[in-house]
């Protein structure tokens, strides 16, 4: 009998390489999520020193076009976070699609390594019956003889 192979040994191994490529991916996009959730604090917390030290000022009695300044550069930090906002919506999304992608990729993988795997499992029970066969044959034969 012929030894086991597996006929669908390169897809196998390129449904493995996709699933690793896949991890990588997820793992990017999870890491540029982080990223952006750290920028978003950021922008928070310097909002919320900008609007302390305006109240400050105030206070103390400032004048208009300081007031005027300061309200300019709060809109912008509004408008970036904003931006932020949803910049880490879409790098939520990203994550959620790239993990779809990868659970197929893992899906298909894992289903063409069970696939090999019961192949391999008919293969060794077939090889067990073709050697009893032949050790049965050499029982009968050698019985025959010694008659």
């Amino acid at each position: 009998m012929k030894p086991y192979s597996f006929r669908l040994n390169k897809i196998l191994d390129y449904r493995k390489y996709l699933s690793k490529k896949a991890q990588v991916e997820v793992f990017n996009a999870r890491n540029e999520c982080q990223q952006r959730e750290k920028e978003l604090l950021r922008l928070v917390e310097q909002r919320a020193e900008v609007s302390e030290e305006c109240g400050e000022e105030e206070a103390k009695g400032m004048c208009v076009p300081v007031y005027q300044i300061f309200q300019a550069f709060m809109l912008k930090i509004d408008y970036d976070l904003k931006e932020a906002h949803l910049r880490l919506n879409e790098g939520k999304e990203k994550v959620i699609v790239k993990e779809t992608i990868l659970k197929q990729a893992s899906i298909k993988k894992k289903t063409l390594e069970t696939l090999k795997d019961l192949q391999y499992k008919k293969y060794m029970e077939t090889l067990g019956r073709e050697e009893q066969k032949i050790l049965d044959e050499i029982v009968i034969t050698g019985k025959g003889r010694s008659v």
